[in-house]
């Protein structure tokens, strides 16, 4: 098996220590890249030469970036896609919690380097032209977009305190990030009117934990009104720790969308109990604020142009726009 990793040189959690570890784990085999061009420039050399296992080292963002790169590429060569590793380097994690990747990158990309690695299919989802687990838009972008901007602060002022990071970890900085965040927006949450409807197979509106709701037809509505959230997601992390999607693996052909008007106060209030992984989308569900669906094809309409995420990467402002359940990817699994 040969196995390669490219990794984002500009991590955050990348440091001299670490970048040497990264290199005894796998001698030869680590490309640090510290642009879009280069990494296309890396990844499209790698998959000319043949590869069987390409380890992505980065946040969400990195993952997905990557994956259009590799698409790209393997598209060019003609050749399949490869496995791929995922290494705990970002800011946001989600992909990582997927993934079982621990918080020892160096241990885990030689573990990965030995074959270790279970590879299972990773469900993705399409939009505007990338694949992604984790989709959201709107005001929940917006978030998302804020959240990485004060978690870049907090980091900062923890690598300061010698030994804070050991104590600190990423669900402590996230609730953190989420609190400031929240007091910012308390006076005026931003909301949007949009438009959600059924565009594929069957929907099954999930309600108190019932995965076999009402079944809403192709063309049928599925939300209608004011929204602060609108997010799907095919595994149960929104990253920072947090794990709001706990349908995403109920239906092996669906993934688990969520809308909804609550307000930050409401979602605050529900931050502790996602970060412990313990969150309850029946309970969240039982309220008319937040409503979820399992579905294979979305699409959204909005009164307004909104910021669009893809597992954490920006994809710019839309109006509308449809989220569909794609063909998954080969990951190579730690847990």
């Amino acid at each position: 098996m040969r196995a390669i990793a490219i990794v984002n040189g500009t991590a955050r959690r990348l440091g001299d220590h670490l970048r040497r570890g990264l290199a005894r784990a796998l001698p030869g085999g680590v490309v640090f890249t510290h642009s879009l061009e280069e990494a296309r420039g890396a990844i499209r050399a790698e998959i000319a030469r043949g590869v069987d296992l390409l380890v992505l080292g980065g946040g969400d963002g990195t993952f997905v970036m990557g994956l259009s790169l590799i698409g790209e590429a393997c598209r060019g060569a003609g050749r399949p896609e490869p496995a791929i590793g995922v290494l705990r380097l970002g800011s946001a994690n989600a992909i990582a919690d997927a993934a079982g990747a621990s918080a020892d990158p160096a241990a885990d990309l030689a573990r990965l380097a030995r074959g270790d690695g279970a590879w299972r299919p990773m469900r993705m989802l399409h939009v505007l032209g990338v694949r992604a687990p984790v989709v959201g838009l709107g005001p929940d972008a917006q978030v998302l977009e804020e959240r990485q901007a004060i978690a870049r602060v907090i980091d900062r002022g923890i690598d300061r305190v010698p030994g804070a990071r050991r104590l600190v970890g990423d669900a402590a900085r996230s609730a953190l990030s989420i609190a400031l965040q929240t007091a910012s927006r308390l006076a005026a949450p931003p909301q949007l009117h949009a438009v959600i409807s059924n565009a594929g197979s069957p929907v099954i509106e999930v309600r108190r934990g019932d995965a076999a709701g009402r079944s809403i037809t192709a063309g049928e509505v599925l939300w209608s009104g004011r929204c602060t959230l609108v997010a799907g997601s095919t595994i149960p992390s929104f990253g920072f720790g947090a794990r709001p999607f706990a349908f995403a693996g109920a239906r092996g052909d669906r993934f688990h969308l969520r809308c909804g008007e609550a307000g930050w106060l409401d979602l605050l209030r529900g931050a502790p109990a996602a970060l412990r992984g313990g969150h309850s989308s029946a309970s969240a569900s039982a309220s008319a604020q937040i409503r979820d669906f399992l579905c294979d094809r979305v699409q959204i309409h909005l009164d307004g142009e909104a910021l669009v995420t893809a597992g954490g990467e920006l994809l710019g402002r839309r109006r509308s726009l449809e989220i569909e359940f794609g063909a998954p990817v080969t990951v190579a699994r730690l847990a």
